[in-house]
């Protein structure tokens, strides 16, 4: 699981959770046959059992994952569905639609490899797709990537943090990135958020800023989750950061209790670390891992990539702890887990954005009725990459090269992401990857809740 909890916790609904999926489906999902047309999918997770009787994380998974579908959906809204193109006297233009899908498994709401996979096919086989927004989580992203990379279809993510998508990096899973593309080597993958190079480098300032020297690092079996671990051991030392130990392939989703991470923990302890990072997926085991963490080396900082902070993982190292190890073996009372955490976030508060976001935000209120989360803004935003995109390349956009070249070479060097972005001023570069570089750090309250204490600015 990535981060798709954060949408109370870390992205900051603007007036409360809400969120609704009604809206244009009508207009948007099924191409009529007219000349010029188009067809923009999207692939999130926006169904599944979310009442006040389903799980907290899927729930906050599922608002969102609704707010950037409806936050493309506004985009193209208020472009009227059309995209013009050409000069004065040469004008043509092109209908465009926007057919959403759904990956969430209606056993849990969580996504579903095969109906990923299902998506991922209808959309590389039909003939109008120019583009799909999605998808979210990481490992979702690599089994839809091949699949329209194969296809040519330009593929916009609102977060798939994984460094292997864009990036021949040592942290990289075997093979990665160029088993996700045809063998002409052709991406056709972006992203909105900075990978986890970007973030690796913001932990590792935060923690300097932080005062830390002596640094542990775990990760957890799963490529798309432990990389940003190795990424931050790779970093550290260059900020004056001593890696005392590593110890990767921790197996948090079999673990599930504190005491069977004993063995784990005394050997961090043995090598009296200030600093403590895991990189890994917000699970149970994760959970009783942090506990355990906490208990033995309780003066020690927690450092928790975005990818932890669910609402679920927040709540679980809130829980109050029995008794903590201090000096000279004595026992201690043992505040929460929670309150030794540090995560660090390139999603902002809603008030850090630009005014442009802003009116996004009371735009979508109007449309949608219910507040949105930030994740709206990165779903607008993808939508409005696209459309420029098809305007940029005009009436060569159906030659599906022709729109990759324009979106990765031209898009934002040409014309310029406009200043006014609601998510910001930047760039994506050849292999896919945003320019942004903003950071929150925050410190967990004893409660489970985030407190910004800080932005952090890297490059």
């Amino acid at each position: 699981m990535a981060a798709a909890g954060l949408v109370c916790v870390l992205a900051v609904a603007l007036a409360g959770c809400g969120g609704s999926r009604g809206g244009d489906g009508g207009t948007a999902s099924r191409p009529s046959g007219q000349p010029g047309a188009l067809t923009v999918y999207s692939d999130l997770s926006v169904d599944g059992p979310t009442g006040p009787t389903g799980p907290t994380g899927v729930h906050q998974s599922v608002l969102t994952q609704q707010s950037i579908e409806n936050g493309a959906r506004l985009a193209l809204e208020e472009w009227g569905h059309t995209v013009r193109y050409g000069r004065p006297g040469h004008r043509g233009s092109f209908h465009v639609y926007f057919h959403p899908l759904d990956d969430s498994s209606p056993a849990n709401g969580q996504w579903s490899q095969d109906l990923t996979a299902a998506n991922a096919q209808l959309v590389a086989s039909a003939p109008t797709a120019v583009a799909y927004i999605g998808d979210f989580e990481s490992p979702a992203t690599a089994l839809s990537l091949p699949t329209l990379s194969a296809g040519g279809i330009l593929q916009v993510s609102p977060w798939s943090p994984y460094v292997g998508f864009t990036d021949a990096n040592p942290a990289d899973g075997k093979g990665d990135p160029a088993r996700f593309y045809p063998p002409t080597g052709s991406h056709d993958f972006a992203r909105l958020v900075p990978s986890d190079v970007g973030e690796a480098q913001a932990i590792v300032k935060n923690m300097q800023q932080l005062g830390v020297t002596r640094l542990y690092v775990l990760g957890d079996v799963s490529v798309f989750d432990a990389a940003i671990a190795q990424l931050v051991a790779n970093y550290a030392p260059a900020a004056g950061i001593a890696v005392v130990g590593q110890q990767p392939n921790i197996d948090t989703g079999t673990n599930t209790q504190p005491r069977g991470y004993d063995p784990i923990v005394a050997g961090v302890q043995a090598l009296r670390p200030d600093a403590v990072l895991f990189g890994g997926t917000a699970t149970v085991g994760a959970v009783a891992l942090w506990q355990e963490l906490h208990a033995q080396l309780p003066y020690a900082k927690l450092f928790a990539p975005a990818t932890l902070a669910t609402p679920s993982f927040l709540a679980g190292i809130a829980a109050s702890g029995a008794s903590c190890s201090g000096p000279a073996g004595k026992t201690l009372a043992c505040y929460p887990a929670a309150s030794a955490t540090y995560v660090t976030s390139p999603i902002l508060e809603p008030r850090q954005y630009p005014a442009s976001a802003q009116a996004v935000f009371r735009a979508y209120g109007h449309r949608f009725h219910s507040a949105p989360t930030v994740y709206a803004l990165y779903g607008y935003a993808a939508m409005e990459d696209v459309l420029n995109a098809i305007r940029l390349t005009g009436r060569f956009t159906t030659d599906h090269q022709r729109l990759l070249e324009v979106f990765f070479h031209h898009l934002g060097r040409v014309e310029g992401t406009a200043p006014g972005g609601v998510i910001g001023a930047y760039t994506i570069d050849g292999s896919g990857d945003s320019s942004l570089q903003t950071f929150d750090g925050y410190r967990v309250s004893d409660a489970g809740a985030l407190v910004l204490q800080r932005r952090i600015v890297i490059g």
